[in-house]
């Protein structure tokens, strides 16, 4: 699975692929006629995103497709993939990734899917396969803690409520993860092709 980083780890720039231009660029969110950054500290020596964090290509998370586990639609963007490794890696740079497990986040009534991933290559993608396998990284248990942490409390600072998660916050494991990807190429595919409605202007 490819792996696009919108976010390197440990920086606070709000970056994202933007789905209705052209090329789908990587570019820094504006709110209100400002740049966004992530302003959430976790409390670990420094502010900004804990991990990398990016995006699945050629996946979209249909908001009309009601999730049987979740109650939910989608958020209308691709997937989002969270790097476990140490590493941090640069922005737009385009990695192969194992997939590990998925966490189920419900964010302002939708589902948005938080797949977790380390990189092929990463010295210790030979030691895991699913998140159980993460558990038994040093750290393993803080990484992945760090992550649902993050996405549970990182809205609060502008006022917002916490997110909440489906499975009571669980990691779902790696077979569960691949079948979101699995699901969510099919409605990038249907959305390419014209079977699905184009409401967001997501440019093809």
């Amino acid at each position: 699975v490819a792996f696009v980083t919108e976010i390197p780890r440990g920086t606070t720039a709000k970056m994202e692929v933007s789905t209705k231009a052209e090329q789908n660029p990587i570019r820094q969110d504006v709110k209100k006629g400002k740049l966004r950054y992530l302003t959430y500290d976790m409390g670990v020596g420094s502010k900004g995103m804990p991990f990398n964090y990016g995006m699945a290509p050629q996946t979209f998370e249909d908001p009309g497709l009601i999730h049987p586990d979740t109650g939910l639609g989608g958020d209308g963007d691709p997937v989002d993939l969270c790097d476990i490794g140490l590493t941090r890696i640069n922005m737009g740079v385009v990695n192969d990734v194992k997939i590990l497990g998925v966490l189920a986040m419900l964010d302002e009534g939708e589902t948005d899917w938080k797949i977790v991933c380390i990189r092929s290559d990463d010295p210790e993608a030979s030691q895991v396969e699913t998140v159980a396998d993460v558990l038994k990284l040093p750290d393993g248990e803080a990484r992945l803690n760090q992550i649902r942490h993050w996405f549970r409390m990182y809205k609060t600072v502008d006022g917002k409520p916490e997110n909440a998660f489906a499975f009571d916050g669980r990691f779902l494991e790696r077979d569960y993860a691949l079948r979101v990807l699995e699901e969510t190429h099919a409605t990038w595919k249907d959305l390419r092709e014209g079977k699905l409605a184009n409401t967001d202007d997501i440019a093809k």
